[in-house]
């Protein structure tokens, strides 16, 4: 989790963007200690901080900050996320980050896809060598039901 975090950082203070935010130092903790769990799938970690970026951002537009509006994009990105099947709990909260730190419509792209990415890279590179397990981890295929 450390070296994910501290090149998130690093990127960021490279690109003087705030990469590393909170939501993604849950994404790290839950990838690299539980790499099985289907939240923590490639596709729902950069999906789902996008899509709870991209609600915030629209939220804030619409309704200004404060805590109504963070309730509401929290709410609406998590059923967003469900709809698209890219539900990754930490990513929710990505979508307070994105009205608290007042996100322009780049926010979804710039940090969100950027520190996201990075974090899926990194633990696909890391996983083998410090776990001694793959990320992402293999889904056992269905085999269709014979009939005796």
């Amino acid at each position: 989790m450390f070296c994910s975090a501290i090149l998130v950082a690093a990127i960021g203070k490279a690109l003087d963007m705030p990469l590393l935010i909170a939501p993604f130092l849950a994404t790290a903790a839950l990838k690299h200690s539980a790499p099985h769990l289907p939240g923590v799938a490639p596709r729902r970690v950069i999906g789902g901080h996008f899509v709870g970026a991209s609600t915030g951002v629209a939220v804030g537009a619409l309704l200004g900050g404060g805590g109504l509006s963070v309730a509401i994009a929290a709410s609406v990105a998590a059923v967003a996320m469900m709809s698209l099947d890219v539900l990754h709990a930490p990513a929710v909260a990505t979508a307070s980050v994105a009205i608290q730190n007042h996100g322009d419509h780049w926010f979804p792209i710039t940090v969100v896809l950027i520190g996201a990415a990075t974090l899926v890279a990194t633990t696909v590179v890391l996983s083998p060598l410090l776990h001694g397990r793959r990320y992402p981890v293999a889904r056992p295929t269905l085999e269709p039901a014979t009939n005796p």
